[in-house]
């Protein structure tokens, strides 16, 4: 197949029409709408502002996705194994305005949703503040007087905590030292000494209520006369009064508080039912979502349009086949004017490719690199054959190959996946089967498996041999195949710059560019013909052909070819001559193109080796039942990990080989890709009907 051809479209209708023109187009999914330059229009156009409905549209959708992902995590509905693979369910037109017109109903389950995440907010909030402060007054728990009282009539209660830890014995001991050292300080100031009768200790109830680490909480009953020494003599021992002493005893509080965080919890918890009850919902939720998805791109859309007074313009592009659809459906349904033309020849038109089921996988490899422009030809039938054929050689263990082909047919029958990743299964399918192919041709079945099990649990020698050759006893044959099919890559991606030149009409240039490195990689092969022959193939070349003479002399003319070349369209003598040196040099580029698929042979043998190691442990200790328990971990675990390791690998080095080596050959790029508009939903899709 090929890049479709395209149409530019002009749509002139009412402007009472728009919203369902763009609702029609959107369902559609056809047309790749274009902006227009109102500087251009002899009447006065101008967009339509939407900027106000996209906001609020977005500040909508921000609450339904919020709403769903609140509704997900406390829901006890479990997904489907492998749903992200999963295709979304189709919906008729009716059905889509019947589920349409339940939207407001489902719009307030949002909100409700809204208001029980606030309150498990506030709640979680409350509840960890009452908990901080619990947990600084629950070190009160044992006193029984209040936090604030302050003594009677005689006496003076103390209450507050240290920053040491202190029973009463040790916090006496050093009270005591501490009067006596506060006494003389004061008497040294005075220029006195202390008397007994200054230095003699007060009278001192204490009462430990909690001790801990560096945290002394405790009561002191003195008599008023001493409050101001002792009070004195504690501040000198880093004493603090509480910062928020209870009127009660603090048992009291600490029995609020720890009720006021038993309700929240309640709360907490009652809200959370409250939010898995919506699981039921869920299927709405979704529906709703992807309906205010399409209302975005909607006023997107008509934010791109040009209005007169009481018409709108509409530009895009559409693929020539379904040109005539488009209209037709349009026509039928509005009064309008539908135009369509060729796009100019300076006019940028985006590129929508059509292949097989076989090539279509691979489109998103060239979409990555850069989108095809007018002049460029599609890679993708070519590049199709050589990606999975590279990919079984790297991996190259018909085990792993079955497991892919197993695993992504499973996805494909089970979950039906669309877009991206129904083409990602359909790509690593093939690959499995590539590799499955080389992995028999290699005679590797996860690793040497049938060989290891037959040694190692029966003392027998059944293997299974290869079909072809066993790389790790042969790498040289390895090493000059893979250089032989990059040989064939390179020449390809050559012949498709060959054949796109011709095709736009630069035939001299193709020629003084392209031709002559045939005709010197010709004269290549034919010096190399023999010993790849008689590497691979029973067949030899007579000994009365001169091949390798002819060869030479046939590289030497292609090399005079490149040479001379190389000039075309250089100006003067000096100009051709650095010009066809140049080309000559870029002989160099070409061995190193080469030398990059020697990762065919480095990944292929290492895939099996490390197989055949993993197989070797499993059966190197114990014997009969222990063996067999030692053996199944062991392949399980090894296997997992070199499949996992070797497929990545294989993955990021087939992609270079067509990025570095092949599609830089002819493939120029810098185009823009079609992207329709259409329903971008994540659930559902609309079928117009026809």
């Amino acid at each position: 197949m090929a890049i479709l051809p395209m149409k530019h479209i002009e749509i002139i209708a009412m402007q009472k029409d728009a919203k369902n023109i763009v609702d029609l187009l959107q369902r559609l999914g056809t047309v790749d709408v274009t902006e227009r330059d109102s500087s251009d229009e002899t009447e006065e156009l101008n967009l339509f502002n939407t900027r106000t409905s996209l906001n609020q549209l977005e500040k909508t959708s921000a609450s339904i996705q919020h709403a769903i992902s609140l509704v997900e995590e406390f829901s006890t509905v479990k997904k489907p194994f492998l749903s992200g693979f999963a295709g979304r369910e189709e919906l008729s037109i009716e059905e889509f305005n019947e589920r349409a017109a339940r939207n407001d109903e489902t719009m307030k389950i949002v909100y409700d949703i809204e208001s029980l995440d606030r309150k498990i907010a506030s709640e979680t909030t409350v509840r960890t503040h009452t908990r901080h402060q619990l947990d600084a007054i629950l070190p009160w728990e044992k006193l029984d007087i209040p936090m604030q009282y302050t003594g009677s009539q005689k006496t003076s209660c103390i209450v507050g905590q240290f920053s040491e830890s202190y029973d009463e014995k040790s916090f006496y001991a050093e009270f005591c030292n501490q009067y006596r050292a506060m006494k003389e300080s004061e008497a040294a100031l005075k220029g006195i000494s202390a008397d007994d009768e200054e230095l003699k200790i007060p009278d001192i109830y204490t009462e430990i209520v909690y001790t801990a680490g560096d945290q002394t909480c405790a009561s002191f009953i003195v008599h008023k006369k001493d409050y101001e020494d002792v009070m004195a003599t504690l501040r000198r021992m880093s004493f603090t009064a509480p910062s928020d002493p209870t009127k009660h005893p603090p048992e009291v509080r600490i029995g609020r508080l720890r009720k006021r965080i038993d309700e929240a919890s309640n709360n907490i918890e009652e809200a959370r039912e409250k939010l898995k009850s919506y699981a039921d919902k869920l299927d709405d939720l979704y529906f709703l979502s992807d309906y205010m998805i399409m209302r975005q791109d909607k006023y997107d859309m008509l934010g791109r349009l040009l209005f007169s007074g009481k018409t709108f313009i509409l530009d895009g592009f559409v693929a020539e086949e379904d040109c005539a659809h488009v209209e037709e459906v349009l026509t039928s349904k509005f009064e309008l004017v539908f135009e369509s033309r060729d796009p100019l020849p300076d006019e940028e038109v985006p590129a929508k490719f059509k292949n097989s089921a076989f090539v279509e996988p691979v489109e998103d490899i060239v979409e990555s690199y850069s989108a095809p422009t007018k002049g460029d030809i599609d890679p993708n039938p070519v590049m199709a054959f050589f990606y999975y054929f590279f990919f079984g050689m790297m991996l190259s263990d018909a085990g792993y190959g079955i497991l892919l082909m197993l695993g992504t047919l499973f996805v494909l029958k089970k979950r039906k996946p669309e877009g991206n990743n129904r083409k990602n299964m359909l790509k690593f399918f093939y690959c499995g089967m590539a590799t499955t192919f080389w992995g028999f041709m290699y005679g590797s079945f996860f690793g040497d498996v049938v060989g290891s099990v037959s040694k190692g649990f029966f003392s027998g020698k059944v293997s299974l041999d290869p079909i072809w050759f066993d790389p790790s006893k042969d790498p040289m044959k390895l090493l000059i195949l893979s250089f032989c099919l990059g040989f064939i890559h390179i020449l390809l991606g050559l012949s498709a710059k060959f054949y796109r030149m011709c095709k736009n009409g630069e035939v001299a240039a193709a020629f003084c560019e392209i031709f002559f490195w045939f005709v010197a990689f010709a004269g290549v092969v034919m010096i190399i013909l023999p010993m790849i022959l008689g590497e691979f193939t029973p067949w030899t070349i007579a000994d009365n052909v001169p091949l390798a003479e002819i060869g030479k002399w046939t590289a030497i003319a292609g090399g005079v070819g490149i040479f001379l070349g190389g000039g075309y369209g250089k100006k003067g003598i000096i100009g051709k001559f650095i010009g066809g040196f140049g080309a000559v040099y870029g002989v160099t580029g070409y061995f190193s193109d080469l030398l990059s698929y020697s990762r065919l042979m480095a990944l292929g043998l290492v895939t099996g080796i490390v197989g055949s190691v993993a197989n070797s442990i499993g059966t190197l200790f114990f014997s009969g039942i222990g063996k067999l328990l030692v053996f199944i971990p062991v392949f399980l675990f090894f296997h997992a990990i070199n499949l996992g390791i070797s497929a990545l690998g294989a993955y990021v080095h087939v992609n270079r080989l067509q990025y570095v080596e092949f599609l830089s050959k002819f493939y120029d790029g810098g185009g823009i890709m079609f992207t329709p508009f259409t329903g971008n939903t994540k659930h559902f899709k609309i079928k117009e009907d026809n």
